[in-house]
């Protein structure tokens, strides 16, 4: 199989200018650019500049995956509109880091030992940009999300491990409230890291839902402001400064914890924990697929046994059509219709009508070929030749 690998970038608060336009296009001649995107598709060779350099200097999103798996999404934020100890609590080692630069601040997560997915995937950066977002309304719900993906890759490489042995967890986060109900960007974001359905269901057990924010009272909130955080408020605001809106509310609601303590809720559930709860309803799913499966074909031979004549029907035109294929579709048919002939106990009947049926059509060799192959016996007159 050739190599295939994927560089997205995107921006978010403001488009570039044109001279970072100019400057993006320079990176590669395999670019494809907008004022607010950029592509870099590689069947061989690799993209000669550090992708989190150039997301630094002119991009809000960047989201790299190759043939082989390796994702890696990264966001960058305005400074300081997240906290410092943002992964702490989470154990997630050089996966996930959050850098703090002068102007703005990476999250760069990176599973470049995760291989591809068996059937493939194609990821965009467009799905998964609003996570951005999210992170600076503090929604913690992906961190969470990354957090599994971490805690699954190291089970999947430490299977040799004795089951009896302590396991290795040194932070366990909270579950974050809403898990059950997760956005459009989380889930994208659990499918890149391929997270299984039953993993998350299992972690959904352990979140509350969600609380609706009463109506919050800026304009109280902005007088507890000193007069000179909202003088440099306004000349920020007039200086059209990114992100100003979101640290003016991040501010307001740090000066109301002040004064208003908020304890922290939410279970701390181990891994190992929310995997034997996972088993077992990966288990459950499968018993009920299976149940929804048999009654499925429990319809459908139903609906063969009430309509019989219609399928009949339908054998005669496949046949008529002269062809293998139409051939190959009669015989699935007439193999249907004796399957459920011998459910019903109708088994004398069916071959009945057969014989009759199928008189006009034995001088069709390739179908003949085709009912002998399924074991149809066929009227005396055709058996002796």
């Amino acid at each position: 199989m050739s190599e295939y690998q994927r560089y997205e970038f995107m921006t978010n608060d403001r488009p570039l200018t044109q001279a970072q336009l100019e400057a993006v296009n320079d990176l590669s001649s395999h670019i494809e650019t907008s004022s607010t995107h950029a592509l870099v598709e590689y069947d061989w060779g690799n993209f000669k500049h550090d992708p989190i350099a150039v997301l630094h200097e002119f991009f809000d999103g960047f989201l790299y995956w190759a043939n082989w798996g390796a994702p890696r999404l990264a966001f960058r934020f305005p400074h300081g509109i997240l906290p410092a100890d943002l992964l702490t609590g989470y154990d997630l080692d050089d996966l996930v880091t959050f850098t703090r630069y002068t102007d703005h601040d990476i999250l760069d997560i990176h599973f470049a030992e995760l291989e591809a997915p068996d059937e493939w995937v194609d990821y965009e950066l467009g799905s998964l940009i609003a996570m951005r977002d999210e992170l600076m309304d503090g929604d913690p719900r992906a961190l969470y999300i990354v957090w599994l993906a971490a805690q699954r890759m190291r089970k999947g490489a430490d299977e040799d491990r004795d089951d009896d042995e302590e396991e290795y967890e040194i932070d366990v986060p909270r579950v974050p409230p809403g898990l059950g109900t997760l956005t459009s960007a989380q889930q994208a974001l659990a499918d890149l890291l391929q997270l299984p359905r039953e993993l998350l269901i299992a972690a959904a057990q352990h979140s509350r839902a969600p609380t609706e924010s009463p109506d919050d009272d800026v304009a109280t909130w902005v007088k507890m402001l000193p007069l000179d955080r909202s003088t440099e408020y306004l000349v920020r605001l007039a200086h059209n400064e990114r992100g100003l809106a979101r640290r003016l509310v991040t501010e307001l609601l740090d000066l109301r914890k002040d004064r208003s303590p908020v304890t922290p809720t939410g279970e701390r559930v181990t891994y190992s924990f929310l995997l034997a709860e996972s088993t077992a309803i990966r288990d459950q799913m499968e018993r009920e697929k299976r149940e929804q499966e048999r009654l499925a074909r429990q319809r459908h031979v139903q609906d063969v046994h009430d309509h019989q004549n219609d399928y009949w029907r339908q054998v005669d035109a496949a046949v008529a059509r002269g062809s293998g294929p139409g051939y190959d579709e009669a015989i699935q048919i007439l193999v249907e219709l004796r399957a459920v002939a011998d459910q019903f106990n109708e088994t004398q009947a069916f071959q009945e009508r057969f014989w009759a049926w199928v008189e006009p059509h034995l001088r069709r060799p390739a179908f003949v070929k085709r009912l002998r192959d399924r074991t149809f016996p066929l009227p005396d007159t055709q058996q002796s030749r």
